[in-house]
């Protein structure tokens, strides 16, 4: 789903809708966190509010969602900061209040050309706002770039169909849509090669990619590794412990994320990638044992879930298969098995990502052959005995022994650097190895 927003032209007085609205948020919201049904909310404000039954309905929606998100911890509507501003005399009761309100939200829908209380006339930068048989409300908006005008022009179309909701959204500034942006863009990327797979290996401070061809022997070659560096966003250097919670820098770092979704969407046209791997995770905010800055790394700064989305979104317009895998024993599967000078960490495990991906429900594919056999002479007199990739992780895991081929040590190796100064993060590409079995290990 993508949101657009726009400032209003000479805003109309909707103060009255927008504070009914909000009011009616705020107390479904408390009837959540009392336990009541979805139907008897919708119930308990149709009795207290005389206002479109939709915009009642919207309202709930809204307070579903905030109260899925915040279950039934304290609420301070408007933000701490808003409340300790107007108690210190810092703004008056009116701002106060005006901050506390929530845009209201018209609910999109298909059969209504898009959404049922507005009508859309969005290649003319405008909307007519419909609560009522006798009140039309004309609401205009700032012209806006050429493409996203475009694009708009085709929400319309699509909208006039009844092929695309739209749902609606204003304040007593701005207007917000929200719409399928793949329903707009449906360029399926042609040629694309069933044996070949694009994987990715993700954490707080790097990507790595890499695609693989699987050939008609048991085995499969290493097209191309590359590396994308976030580590200026995520530990900005120079700057203070202030500088680095600045709202700049969340919101850089998460418009980065999706440029970097981008750029592996085109690698995957360029390539012709029938698939496109990731790892299947579920992170919850923990105490990592390793400090505050390892803890606030992860669980706050990391955009997982945004590039994840982006690529599902993407996949979705170029109609390519992404792949979800359990990403167990990746990292050490990969550092052992492809790991090396020019196949950094993060890159080593991509590689065994994507080759899980390749036959995702075949019985016996999901760990490589495992053979002792294949080690070098030091790592084989350390770890005797071990006969799996499980137990060669917790071998390596007791004797804390370091494996990764971390890409600070072999920066040195890769054939191109990219650095990006506005963007913030850079970018490197390793050579690629040739042919590798899917069975030998190392």
């Amino acid at each position: 789903m993508k949101t657009v927003k726009v400032p209003i032209l000479k805003p109309p007085c909707l103060n009255t809708d927008i504070q009914q609205y909000s009011s009616m948020v705020r107390m479904a919201f408390k009837r959540y966190q009392e336990g009541l049904s979805n139907k008897e909310i919708r119930s308990y404000l149709k009795e207290r509010y005389t206002i479109n039954s939709w915009l009642i309905e919207s309202a709930r929606a809204d307070a579903q969602n905030l109260y899925n998100t915040l279950k039934t911890k304290h609420v301070i509507w408007g933000g701490l900061d808003n409340l300790k501003k107007y108690l210190n005399g810092s703004i008056s009761k009116e701002q106060y209040k005006c901050r506390r309100n929530f845009p209201v939200c018209s609910v999109g829908e298909s059969p209504n050309k898009g959404n049922r209380l507005f009508e859309l006339t969005l290649k003319n930068n405008q909307v007519t706002y419909k609560p009522s048989r006798r009140i039309h409300t004309e609401i205009r908006f700032c012209p806006v770039k050429k493409k996203l005008a475009q694009e708009l022009a085709k929400v319309q179309e699509l909208a006039e169909q009844g092929k695309m909701p739209v749902t609606v959204k204003f304040t007593s500034t701005h207007l917000f849509f929200t719409y399928d942006e793949s329903l707009i863009y449906n360029e399926a990327y042609k040629g694309l090669k069933h044996n070949r797979v694009l994987g990715i290996d993700m954490n707080p401070n790097y990507i790595g990619v890499s695609v693989i061809e699987f050939t008609k022997k048991a085995g499969f070659t290493v097209l191309h590794k590359e590396v994308f560096d976030l580590t200026t966003l995520t530990k900005p250097s120079g700057e203070s412990s202030q500088h680095k919670k600045s709202k700049y820098f969340t919101n850089k770092l998460k418009h980065e994320t999706i440029a970097i979704a981008y750029k592996i969407n085109k690698l995957v046209d360029y390539w012709k990638c029938n698939k496109l791997a990731i790892e299947d995770l579920s992170i919850k905010p923990t105490n990592k044992q390793k400090g505050k800055t390892f803890n606030r790394l992860c669980n706050n700064k990391w955009e997982r879930q945004l590039f994840v989305d982006k690529l599902k979104m993407l996949a979705g317009i170029h109609k390519y298969e992404l792949v979800e895998v359990n990403p167990a024993y990746s990292s050490i599967v990969g550092n052992f098995a492809y790991g090396g000078p020019n196949t950094p960490d993060m890159v080593a495990a991509s590689i065994e990502i994507a080759r899980r991906a390749y036959k995702k429900f075949e019985k016996g594919w999901f760990y490589p052959r495992f053979n002792i056999n294949h080690l070098n002479e030091q790592w084989k007199q350390t770890l005797s005995g071990v006969k799996s990739w499980k137990d060669l992780f917790l071998k390596v895991k007791e004797s804390k022994l370091k494996y990764r081929f971390l890409l600070s040590d072999y920066i040195g190796n890769a054939v191109f650097r990219g650095i990006y100064p506005k963007q913030k993060w850079e970018r490197y590409t390793f050579t690629t190895n040739g042919c590798i079995p899917h069975f030998a290990t190392i």
